[in-house]
């Protein structure tokens, strides 16, 4: 089963770059040191796991790796000449001992395929060296994961064909008859073996980078519960992008599936669904989440709304965008279970009356739903004072205090329904009504 997910939402999130975003969340991991790397760290992104077992397999590599000091020596130049090598269009010449000599000397002739062939070798020796010793110091309980690339390594050089291998490896001269050899073997006999070494070495190169880009973020490891109990708890979630965030809980359960935030412009609301969002995200990864600790039950899939284009094209007004949209989640329940749902500013592009009408409907209709969680944001305070009856809607605001007649955004999120408006009195403070009439004067 596939992780259900869209382009809005990876557009609203920033997972990648896009038009409206200058970072994105797979930037803050691209530090692998190899090309192979990047590439297995761009389909994990592509691909977040549903399985919760599979998570947590992913998740205790990082625990192992960071508990142990686990490091890998990964160099790009030799990786990166390797996959040259083993592609190159032509043949391995056919090695042979009675004829071995002779054939060696018409390898190696011309200048350019020499030195291709003879650095390509090195630096396979090199990686298939760093991958030995890499398994040799495996230490303890090791991880099922880390098993599998112990094991595929181990039993790499335990076969036959492999055993003058690992002693060409160790051996500090080595002669134009071994370089044929190798060649050969390399490029025709065991070909797919060593690419099947080589990815595991990309794949440690992830869990390498991942954990130290996790670190140096400031970011940690969520905690995924098996149960069937469904629930989030996130404490300390802040947005990636935001330079000294501020930080803030939030917490889902059965009980508590739908979370209705209001507060003022410019409070905050959007930076906190984006936030929530990209936690999910990166936690059915089995990555670290922007938070000080993160415990979930894991969701099979991640639908958020927060900015959502007019369709000129379609000729759809942004209104009839959102109602799609919203028809898109319900269509969506209707299909599956354990799905996070984030609206913000739920429609915006249509009069109040409607809005109002609207919202109230959906929103009753989302609570009804409790095999699901709802993140919903609305400047229509009226809406959530309708809504105060229903038990398990948790109301939630960002703070706006006002100081000296300013106002002030906190950015923190408290409990209950806000009551401020900031409309007016920015239009006030931008004195819009006084530049028209100056406009009468003569």
């Amino acid at each position: 089963m596939n992780f259900d997910i869209d382009r809005q939402t990876l557009n609203d999130l920033a997972i990648f770059r896009n038009n409206n975003s200058r970072q994105s969340i797979a930037g803050l991991f691209s530090h692998t040191n190899t090309i192979g790397g990047s590439e297995v760290l761009q389909e994990m992104f592509n691909k977040p796991l549903v399985d919760p077992v599979h998570i947590k397999e992913r998740l205790e590599v990082f625990s192992y790796i960071e508990e142990h000091d686990i490091k890998i020596s990964l160099n790009r130049n030799d990786y990166d000449f390797v996959e040259f090598y083993l592609k190159k269009h032509y043949q391995a010449k056919p090695f042979s001992v009675i004829t071995g000599f002779l054939k060696i000397i018409h390898a190696f002739n011309k200048d350019n395929d020499h030195y291709v062939i003879q650095t390509g070798i090195e630096s396979t020796l090199s990686i298939l060296d760093s991958l030995i010793k890499f398994a040799d110091a495996l230490r303890g309980d090791l991880p099922k994961k880390i098993q599998e690339f112990r094991s595929t390594i181990l039993n790499t050089f335990q076969q036959k064909e492999f055993v003058w291998l690992k002693q060409l490896i160790e051996k500090s001269n080595r002669s134009a008859t071994d370089m044929a050899k190798a060649d050969h073997f390399f490029r025709q006999l065991a070909y797919e073996r060593v690419k099947i070494l080589l990815n595991v070495a990309y794949q440690l190169d992830v869990y390498q980078s991942v954990s130290q880009s996790g670190k140096a973020l400031g970011f940690t490891f969520p905690v995924v519960n098996e149960t069937n109990i469904r629930g989030l708890t996130i404490e300390g979630l802040f947005h990636p992008f935001i330079t000294n965030p501020k930080s803030n809980d939030v917490e889902f359960s059965p009980d508590s599936n739908v979370c209705f935030v209001t507060g003022t412009n410019m409070a905050g609301k959007s930076s906190l669904l984006k936030s929530i969002g990209i936690a999910i995200y990166l936690s059915q990864l089995g990555f670290p989440v922007p938070a000080k600790s993160m415990v979930t039950s894991g969701f099979k899939g991640l639908i958020t709304t927060i900015n959502l284009a007019d369709d000129v094209e379609q000729g759809h007004s942004h209104f009839y965008k959102e109602v799609l949209r919203v028809k898109h989640v319900a269509e969506k329940l209707n299909q599956s279970k354990d799905i996070f749902v984030i609206f913000d500013e739920l429609f915006r592009g249509t009069n109040v009356k409607d809005a109002y009408d609207a919202s109230l409907a959906i929103i009753a209709a989302f609570a009804e739903v409790k095999t699901c969680f709802f993140l919903v944001s609305t400047h229509i305070v009226e809406v959530a004072h309708e809504l105060s009856s229903i038990e398990n809607i948790n109301f939630r605001y960002m703070e706006t205090i006002f100081e000296d007649t300013n106002p002030v955004n906190s950015y923190k999120l408290k409990e209950g329904i806000t009551e401020e408006r900031l409309g007016m009195w920015i239009v006030k403070n931008e004195r819009i009504l006084e530049i028209i009439k100056d406009s009468l004067k003569p």
